[in-house]
């Protein structure tokens, strides 16, 4: 009688190798996929929020100072982003911040304090977001969180852009940047979409390691005495 131990071998070396691959193969396009949603995502944000800080006069931030919140200036600016906003489900706040020499942020403009002065920011509250060097470089160009991050008013991932002092173009002085944030849970959700492919390499693995068996105990059946 012949032994069938190699011939069993090579069987499980082939499905081994065939998961592995398989497998391979599912991550690097469940990653490519990831990365490219995120990518998406971040990019509209950006661009969503450099457009919308062009239609912020900056005539309308200068003097603004703690107790000024519902004052004609403030409730401008606050109504003229919270109209913006509305027009993208996705944009849960827009709000201006003043960036201090220290990098650090405060706030000039909160959009929702009309509506909730005690779930909103107060003109010169300190933002707590760890966005310092993303808000910092926003003085230049457009820029994006990291990744989401939680603070007091719950978890958001945001995009920046500078707001200056020229009405026509974007060639003037940047007296401070505009934020908008996205929940996290949308964020995730928006970036989180590849669960097709995970199960498609499941059923590829399951098939190509069926078949291995198959095609493999069959052969062996021929090869038996």
């Amino acid at each position: 009688m012949t032994c069938a131990c190699p011939t069993s071998r090579k069987i499980w070396v082939s499905a081994i190798l065939a998961i592995i691959i398989i497998g391979t193969l599912t991550a690097f396009a469940y990653t490519s996929e990831q990365n490219a949603l995120r990518e998406a995502t971040i990019n509209g944000m950006e661009a969503t929020v450099s457009v919308m800080a062009t239609q912020v006069n900056a005539s309308d931030l200068a003097g603004l100072k703690p107790g000024d919140e519902m004052s004609p200036k403030y409730l401008t600016v606050a109504r003229s982003l919270e109209n913006m906003r509305s027009m993208d489900d996705t944009i849960l706040n827009a709000y201006v911040l003043k960036v201090n020499p220290d990098k650090t942020a405060t706030f000039l403009v909160d959009d929702l304090y009309p509506l909730d002065p005690q779930g909103s920011a107060k003109i010169g509250e300190v933002s707590t977001a760890p966005d310092r060097n993303e808000i910092f470089a926003a003085l230049s160009g457009p820029t994006s969180s990291k990744q989401p991050y939680t603070t007091k008013y719950g978890s958001f991932m945001s995009a920046y852009a500078p707001i200056d002092d020229s009405v026509n173009d974007s060639n003037g002085n940047t007296v401070a940047v505009l934020a908008i944030d996205m929940s996290a849970k949308d964020y995730n959700t928006a970036t989180s979409k590849g669960s097709l492919i995970i199960l498609t390499g499941i059923v590829s693995m399951a098939i190509a390691v069926g078949a291995i068996f198959f095609f493999g105990t069959k052969g062996r059946r021929k090869d038996e005495p």
